[in-house]
């Protein structure tokens, strides 16, 4: 898997899977302010050969449109169809040596496929991110999906802060975009920000985020929201146990209000849901503060803690 110091060093080139054109444009336009002479984004794969305008600042810039995918695409991918044909597309992508990785965006992925694309990605050493989710930023240098937001006024100031200390990983793509902007307000800035999706079972696994910032020499501290269901966070708790996650980490956890319900209710995300005790959202904020996480009662602590780092 790729390393965020090796992304930042690098010249980093997109292949977007299907058409939405207000996330490419998002792209297009983090690409001008952040100062790059030509556009991320290579070549579009619809179902024609030609091309699409798009805006490079206050210009008109065609991008090339083809039907089929070459074995030499090199770079970075953002998969933008529906969720039954992530797996076809996405398989093909990972066994081609040039490609690091992607994000597919597409929620309802079913989860057989989901599974299948994990073990793809693990087997082929790739950062691959989804489903369902908004997408990976690293400021100055990558945006893959509309993370950050979609409009010129949301895209600039994120393009242009490079500098920034702060890791932000969540499954919520709505949340994952709060953070940056609440993080982008702080002295410290975003040193990157990864949206896990909220799906069971991400390609990306939220240990394995925290591995990537705890490994990025950039990255001064980690922001996390995660909600009820499921055992991912006790899973980063015994990474810092073990001494392999040692920056300062702070967690919101989000689904206290659910004993207030006479059933256990679903979420809006398919892991969010409670099963049983361990898995709610008192029981691991309780475990996460034992190992020293810094634990959020409400959500507006998050600014608190940033302010003492």
């Amino acid at each position: 898997m790729i390393s965020l110091t090796s992304l930042r060093n690098q010249i980093n080139t997109v292949v977007v899977i299907g058409m939405h054109q207000p996330i490419i444009q998002s792209i297009l336009d983090f690409d001008y302010y952040a100062g790059k002479k030509e556009p991320s984004i290579t070549f579009i794969v619809t179902g024609n050969n030609g091309y699409e305008k798009f805006f490079w600042g206050n210009t008109e810039r065609l991008i090339e449109t083809t039907k089929y995918i070459s074995k030499a695409t090199h770079g970075w991918f953002l998969n933008v169809l529906s969720g039954r044909r992530a797996l076809s597309i996405g398989s093909k992508l990972m066994q081609i040596p040039s490609v690091y990785g992607g994000v597919f965006f597409a929620e309802n992925v079913p989860e057989q496929h989901a599974l299948t694309l994990f073990r793809d990605a693990q087997k082929y050493e790739k950062l691959c991110i989804g489903p369902s989710s908004v997408g990976l930023l690293v400021p100055g240098y990558l945006k893959l999906g509309p993370i950050g937001g979609i409009t010129p006024e949301q895209v600039e100031p994120i393009a242009k802060n490079s500098n920034g200390e702060i890791a932000i990983l969540c499954g919520s793509g709505g949340m994952t975009n709060e953070l940056i902007h609440l993080v982008s307000k702080q002295k410290f800035g975003i040193s990157f920000a990864l949206s896990f999706g909220g799906d069971r079972f991400p390609l990306t696994t939220p240990q394995q985020a925290f591995l990537l910032a705890q490994n990025d020499p950039q990255t001064r501290a980690i922001v996390y929201y995660g909600e009820l269901g499921g055992e991912d966070e006790y899973e980063i708790a015994a990474l810092k146990k073990r001494g392999e996650l040692t920056k300062p980490v702070i967690m919101h956890i989000s689904g206290t209000v659910a004993h207030l319900f006479p059933q256990n209710p679903q979420f809006g995300h398919a892991k969010a849901k409670a099963s049983v005790q361990r898995e709610t959202a008192v029981s691991k904020r309780s475990a996460l503060k034992e190992v020293g996480f810094m634990v959020t009662e409400r959500f507006s602590d998050v600014s608190e803690y940033l302010s003492k780092l």
